[in-house]
């Protein structure tokens, strides 16, 4: 069960990803097809994060795109709740949207909507992944974690 919530985590992530980079028209429709084409051909042999990590690497030598989407997957869902991360929530918002009220005000109320994932901020908001990646005392924590 635990296994079948993980994919199902890991499909929902890969889906809000390609829609994020669609939208944000960081990749064309037809590329996003093609590494949606790549991941659904290997999602019968993966079977645990760390195989879905090593899928997108291998993924990533053709599509660096993919690059956000795996430092993604790499916080692991055991530590996704953004109550987690509330302190380092406040500190970006505070921090990198000064003069942007409304930016700031998105990013807050996403962050607060019930049943919010780390993993989605940070596929919704790439500098803020940059910013726990780079600034955050809990991405050691977050590497160890990828690393088991």
């Amino acid at each position: 069960m635990q296994q079948e919530n993980s994919l199902n985590n890991f499909n929902e992530l890969v889906a809000l990803f390609l829609a994020e980079v669609i939208r944000t028209r960081k990749t064309s429709l037809a590329r996003a097809a093609e590494i949606c084409h790549r991941v659904v051909a290997s999602l019968p042999s993966l079977n645990s994060e760390s195989q879905a990590l090593s899928m997108l690497t291998e993924i990533e030598k053709d599509f660096e795109e993919v690059s956000l989407l795996k430092q993604v997957i790499h916080f692991g869902s055991a530590l996704s709740e953004a109550k987690i991360y509330e302190s380092e929530i406040k500190d970006y918002a505070s921090k990198t949207f000064p003069k942007d009220i409304m930016a700031s005000n998105s990013f807050l109320q996403d962050a607060a909507a019930p049943g919010t994932t780390i993993q989605e901020l940070c596929l919704k908001y790439p500098e803020f992944a940059d910013y726990l990646t780079r600034l955050s005392e809990k991405s050691q924590i977050l590497e160890q974690i990828g690393a088991n």
